[in-house]
């Protein structure tokens, strides 16, 4: 019998085809806007860090990490080294920011 605890858990491990996808730095990025411009910008900085991140910064990220060849439709994405994980964290927060700044 399934339990919350037991899908909870379930759901902490991601699954090794999908290990690459970064999970949501971009919201804790995007968070730490709220002390300086208020909730409204905070709000208008993770929805833009949201959008930019899976529309721009990731695709480009997969393209760096597969030597610049497009990904295969069957292949496996490759996995993120921790320098594509520090740079795809420094552009979220700068793209937060911007948007919170511009917001305001």
């Amino acid at each position: 019998m399934r339990t919350f605890f037991s899908q909870t858990i379930a759901a902490t491990r991601p699954a090794t085809e999908r290990s690459w996808i970064p999970g949501l730095p971009h919201a804790v990025a995007a968070a730490s806007t709220w002390l300086v411009y208020g909730a409204s910008a905070c709000v208008a900085g993770l929805l833009m860090a949201s959008l930019v991140s899976f529309v721009m910064w990731l695709p480009l990220t997969a393209l760096a990490l597969n030597h610049g060849e497009p990904l295969q439709a069957d292949a496996v994405a490759p996995a993120l080294t921790p320098n594509a994980k520090r740079a795809l964290f420094v552009l979220w927060t700068a793209t937060a920011w911007l948007a919170a700044a511009i917001a305001r």
